[in-house]
């Protein structure tokens, strides 16, 4: 049986550690074997969710690339380290195919699969990196990769069109959503989110720039100004230490328009459950690539409004199962909600639309039979 090993060195529970699992799950006792490598920090989420899932994984000492000055300067200092401990293990259980996951700086796991001469697919799932990060990217891709997989189109030409990357090792992939799992007839609403009033504009995302928060909080004020009944919105995720200074500043804008009925929820492990005391699903991030949380409220036949990043535009057809706004126009993005709030058989036809559309593209059966023959083809190569 092929051996696959997954690395990735952020271990904090989100979009990419979801499809790890979930993928590897699938695999689990079907031709591959995948043993998930994640660093002894931060990893108590995930590594409850690969326990539950009866995924194998190995806790290694990995420090992340980061802002924060701690982990920063460690993973500076023990890079060359890191990646002997790491060369020595795959070297020891000679894995035939290493996965790295988790974008364009995971250098150390891309290293030492060159190095223990594993077939390396290098996962990228991202539109936005600081350009020191593509310049190391580059001839690490051209030299040390068997193949790529990209989580959409938007994301190949950020990264591989200027290559010019043979495309036959390209493998696009998006992330997946289990329509089983997220599924509305089989799910109990969230007792918190109920406890707001009115209806429930929603998004899932950690505490996070990129995500675009701000916009999302200017929204708000703007529906505020004309809505004519109750409507609560939440922001569902995870404020990291390093991410303080950006809590501060939404807390700052929502003081400044005086916002009473915005609602931090904080870390969710039961996002299905917060779904379906979801109205209106928003995604106000100005970069991603194949967002899971919003084909996650798609498949829970949830009204979905998203800025045009990433692959969005190619499962959302605007007007006809959501809404596509331009990146940071949250008055557009409040124009859209308005009509979704005071009309709810927009709401339910759209939510309809959108579960037809996750299950037949985005399932996480078609997405693991996406990677089994990826793995397939990169063992040849």
């Amino acid at each position: 049986m092929p051996k696959i090993a997954n690395i990735i060195e952020d271990a904090r529970l989100g979009g990419p550690q979801v499809r790890i699992a979930e993928v590897a799950k699938r695999l689990k006792g079907n031709e591959y074997e995948t043993t998930v490598i994640i660093p002894k920090k931060d990893n108590k989420r995930f590594k409850t969710r690969l326990e539950e899932y009866g995924v194998k994984y190995k806790e290694l000492s990995l420090h992340r690339l980061t802002k924060e000055p701690k982990h920063l300067i460690l993973f500076v200092l023990l890079f060359f380290y890191e990646l002997f401990v790491l060369y020595r293990y795959l070297k020891k259980e000679n894995f035939d195919v290493l996965h790295v996951s988790g974008g364009s700086w995971q250098w150390k796991g891309v290293l030492a699969g060159k190095l223990a001469r594993c077939k390396v697919l290098w996962h990228l799932n991202d539109t936005k990196m600081p350009s020191y990060i593509k310049l190391f990217f580059k001839p690490l891709a051209k030299c040390c990769v068997d193949g790529f997989i990209v989580a959409g189109s938007r994301v190949k030409s950020y990264y591989l069109d200027e290559l010019k990357i043979n495309k036959e090792i390209i493998h696009e992939i998006q992330a997946p959503v289990d329509c089983e799992v997220f599924d509305p007839q089989k799910v109990q609403s969230d007792p918190k989110m109920d406890s707001y009033d009115g209806l429930k504009v929603v998004t899932v995302a950690n505490v996070n720039p990129v995500k675009g928060l701000e916009t999302f909080i200017r929204m708000v004020n703007e529906i505020n100004k004309q809505a004519a009944q109750k409507v609560s919105f939440v922001i569902v995720g995870s404020i990291n230490n390093n991410q303080k200074s950006y809590y501060d500043y939404l807390n700052s804008l929502k003081e400044k328009y005086n916002i009473e009925n915005l609602y931090f929820y904080g870390v969710s492990n039961d996002v299905k459950s917060i779904l379906k005391s979801t109205d209106i699903y928003v995604c106000s991030s100005i970069a991603e690539a194949s967002p899971v949380s919003l084909w996650e409220a798609m498949a829970m036949k949830k009204a979905v409004v998203s800025t045009d990043v990433g692959d969005v535009s190619r499962f959302i057809s605007d007007g006809k199962n959501g809404y596509i706004v331009n990146v940071g126009d949250y008055e557009q993005l409040a124009n859209q909600i308005g009509v979704l709030i005071e009309n709810i058989n927009i709401r339910e036809r759209y939510g309809k639309e959108a579960r037809k559309v996750v299950r037949n593209n985005l399932d996480i059966s078609t997405v693991a039979e996406q990677h089994q023959i990826t793995y397939k083809e990169a063992e040849k190569v």
